[in-house]
């Protein structure tokens, strides 16, 4: 989810970005392979940090976090984010954010930090079956 100020900045400082009508559109993989081109074109050594956001999850695998919007990135997508940051050869660091486990019950609170935990392990190379 996008709001009009977060809009603003992407377009005043020309980021490139993919909302789901672009994944839906054009595939999670496809869009990954834009996004890794449009980073290592200028330096294919160069290394990269992912901020994942837990709220690009949809709220029905993590409802754990503060902004919850329908229609967000599946199961398979999100580990798929992870695992082709990890297959780019260039990942250096990362982080997961906003997580947060108290803003749900005790059930909702664990699927999103379990999730959480399982795509760091994507990050670092571990790919789902």
């Amino acid at each position: 989810d996008i709001d009009a100020a977060e809009r603003h900045l992407i377009r005043e400082h020309g980021i490139l970005a993919f909302t789901m009508h672009e994944i839906d559109r054009y595939g999670i993989g496809e869009v990954m392979n834009m996004a890794l081109q449009h980073l290592l074109n200028d330096d294919p050594h160069r290394p990269l940090h992912i901020s994942y956001d837990i709220d690009a999850v949809d709220p029905f695998l993590a409802p754990a976090t503060g902004t919850t919007v329908r229609g967000g990135l599946n199961f398979r997508e999100a580990h798929y984010v992870a695992e082709a940051a990890a297959a780019s050869g260039n990942l250096a660091s990362a982080e997961i954010v906003e997580l947060n486990p108290t803003l749900t019950d005790g059930i909702g609170a664990e699927e999103t930090v379990d999730l959480g935990l399982q795509l760091v392990t994507s990050m670092m190379g571990k790919s789902i079956l």
